[in-house]
């Protein structure tokens, strides 16, 4: 019976689940029985789709006010225990990933999501830790010490251990499709969930005249406002302006995780508030007054071009009821200065909705973390652990939600290993 028994079971082979198996294949190489179980042809299908395939594998400058869950405390715990230093020693020393560092961000030398990928399967490989693919496990029950795992082709597994890794509900082609509540429902209730939202998305709106903006970036910041005024959130960086008709960019998706639970629970005229330039009102009203007295017969969209986007310049001054091709900067008066200038850098967008999961990067919801100990395991079912983004805990773009896999992977690892 024993030689049939797994050590432990980790269901998914994403980030985390592959991160976990390398520190358990680390601590006991191949002397205990470990056992991968992945729904997909391959492992690491999402990993290796991670910042548009150059895999930003943690960030040196992690801030905890920076994510979002529901036990910040033990979310600064465990990145205190485990983080970007431990993280860039284990790639750098263990599985022979070259890094890179770009300010606090840190990437593979190659900048190759790939490269991630295959070092942790052949890591794994390396030590004989067991891969079952196009596997999709449908329950996880528990009779005494032991877990028992049961999939959709009539296949079981026995383990003293089981490791929840199966992610959110993006990028749902990859696997991800929010697994973690259904496969637990003999185990847990409701309780032990928050249910799964899109996160680090894209943001709506029906605007006039924002889909001629389309493929427009620019570097500024996004405030966001609920239906009384009051700024819910904020960020500064790129702004992309989408085809669908609104905005994405990574300081819009920052902050749309604020703006996906506004508009569910029920909130009216969220706003985002777009500061187009980076610059004050101030300094874009003096840089405009200049141009007027050098380039005054010239009409505004050309005589602004070298400071301003033409397709900002037409989107603003439409907004005024004015045609940037026709007017001269001559014409433009101070007080239309003044208010062209502020709404360049208060632009108000109604937002009328946000990307799905099929566009989310990441999402917010899952496991409570409340509910899990120190090591990830559920602190009510001895032997069973939940990791990465199956987990209630979700961060800004920058390496925080790969550090959070990396993270809650070694912790898992660690705990496991006082198990078996």
């Amino acid at each position: 019976m024993s030689n049939n028994v797994y050590d432990c079971v980790i269901i998914g082979g994403g980030a985390a689940g592959l991160y976990c198996a390398s520190r358990l294949a680390k601590t006991f190489a191949s002397s205990k029985k470990f056992l991968i179980i992945e729904s997909g042809p391959r492992v690491g299908r999402k990993l290796a789709l991670t910042g548009s395939g150059r895999c930003n594998l943690t960030n040196t400058s992690i801030d905890t006010s920076k994510y979002n869950t529901d036990d910040p405390k033990k979310l600064s715990s465990c990145l205190n225990r485990y983080g970007c230093t431990e993280t860039s020693d284990f790639y750098e020393n263990v599985l022979g990933v070259v890094l890179e560092q770009k300010g606090t961000l840190v990437y593979p030398s190659t900048y190759k999501s790939s490269t991630v990928v295959d070092a942790l399967r052949f890591y794994i490989s390396d030590n004989s830790v067991e891969t079952e693919l196009k596997e999709q496990v449908i329950s996880v029950s528990k009779e005494k010490s032991l877990f028992e795992i049961k999939t959709k082709s009539g296949k079981s597994y026995l383990t003293r251990n089981t490791v929840i890794a199966t992610g959110g509900i993006t990028y749902p082609s990859t696997g991800s499709t929010g697994d973690v509540v259904n496969l637990l429902d003999k185990l847990t209730d409701e309780s032990y969930f928050i249910p799964f939202k899109p996160a680090l998305t894209s943001l709506s709106s029906d605007i006039s005249g924002i889909k001629g903006l389309a493929g427009i970036r620019c570097r500024g910041d996004v405030k966001i406002l609920d239906g009384t005024g009051d700024v819910r959130n904020q960020a500064e960086g790129e702004i992309l302006f989408t085809k669908e008709g609104g905005i994405s960019g990574i300081c819009v998706m920052d902050v749309s995780d604020t703006v996906v639970r506004l508009i569910d629970n029920g909130e009216k005229n969220v706003k985002a508030v777009l500061n187009l330039t980076g610059k004050s009102a101030g300094e874009i009203f003096r840089m405009i007054y200049i141009r007027r007295q050098i380039y005054a017969n010239r009409t505004c969209a050309d005589a602004l071009s070298g400071m301003l986007l033409r397709n900002i310049t037409d989107f603003a001054m439409k907004t005024m009821g004015l045609k940037s091709d026709k007017m001269t900067l001559r014409e433009l008066s101070e007080n239309q200065i003044a208010a062209l200038s502020n709404l360049i850098c208060a632009f108000p967008i109604p937002i009328t909705g946000y990307g799905d999961k099929d566009k989310a990067q990441v999402s917010s919801g899952g496991f409570k973390l409340i509910r899990l100990d120190d090591d990830m395991q559920v602190k009510d079912i001895p032997g069973l652990y939940v990791i990465g983004e199956a987990v209630n805990c979700n961060g800004i773009c920058g390496g925080y939600n790969l550090q959070w896999a990396w993270t809650s992977a070694a912790l898992a690892a660690e705990g496991i290993s006082q198990n078996v």
